[in-house]
């Protein structure tokens, strides 16, 4: 915008005026492309920052819908893959050449077994002289007689001819235990993994001594003697004709009767 003097001369006095030029080219001429530009380039940051919420509210709405839809579908999925059972199926009649339907027989299925009851492994009717066999040792002594075949009833007997079911007895022969095993024997056994000074290494060293003696001589008589008189001394006996004792017999005896006992 320019300024020009202009002199006024009212009633004779002079003044000097200044009055400014417009330029009305420049005034009135339209804003250019670059005008344009600077005042509109931020109308549309201004709109966008105000549809944000906008947006952010139609993307958590978009995110809801898809996940409602997926879990659906997996529950669908999860709900077709549950096995079902097998329908039974019924078979359909067949025709038989006179015409006359027939509908076939089905097999019945075979009877089941019945379980026979297992009878009681700890029983209070084990004792003699007032000495219960304890439940513990009756486990073990069944557990041993599983493992080298022998009799329960036939262990039994033993142990109530040779101590009456004391695992503390001791005799003037240095027998030791329930199953009064020999001194004479106790090294032989300990290199085998039994002690036969403890009531467990008692059981399990006589009832594998009867076991060998059993496999050996097959008849319950001569193993017995070979268990009370050592084979060396059963075989003298044997040679003298000798082929039952009163300790042979005592045991057979305790023997049928423990095989009732535990029959009942």
């Amino acid at each position: 915008m320019a300024s020009a003097n202009l002199t006024v001369r009212p009633s004779g006095f002079l003044w000097d005026i200044d009055i400014p030029i417009v330029d009305m080219d420049k005034t009135l001429s339209r804003p250019g492309p670059a005008d344009m530009r600077r005042r509109t380039v931020k109308r549309p940051r201004k709109r966008a920052r105000a549809d944000r919420p906008t947006l952010l509210l139609m993307f958590l709405t978009f995110t809801f819908l898809f996940g409602f839809a997926i879990g659906g579908a997996t529950v669908r999925s999860m709900a077709e893959a549950t096995p079902v059972e097998d329908a039974v199926i019924t078979p359909e009649p067949r025709q038989t050449s006179y015409g006359h339907s027939e509908t076939p027989v089905l097999p019945e299925a075979p009877a089941q077994p019945t379980p026979e009851p297992e009878p009681c492994s700890h029983r209070d009717d084990i004792t003699c002289g007032g000495n219960l066999l304890s439940y513990d040792l009756q486990d073990i002594m069944q557990e041993c007689c599983e493992k080298y075949s022998v009799p329960y009833a036939l262990a039994l007997a033993i142990a109530e001819v040779e101590s009456r079911f004391d695992p503390d007895a001791q005799s003037v022969t240095d027998d030791y235990g329930l199953m009064q095993i020999n001194a004479t024997n106790h090294d032989w056994l300990r290199s085998l993994g039994m002690d036969p000074l403890t009531p467990e290494g008692n059981i399990e060293s006589g009832v594998y001594i009867i076991s060998r003696h059993l496999q050996a001589y097959g008849d319950p008589h001569l193993a017995l003697m070979a268990y009370n008189n050592g084979p060396a001394g059963a075989r003298k006996l044997w040679e003298e004709g000798i082929h039952e004792t009163a300790y042979s017999k005592r045991v057979m005896t305790a023997f049928s009767k423990w095989t009732g006992i535990l029959a009942a």
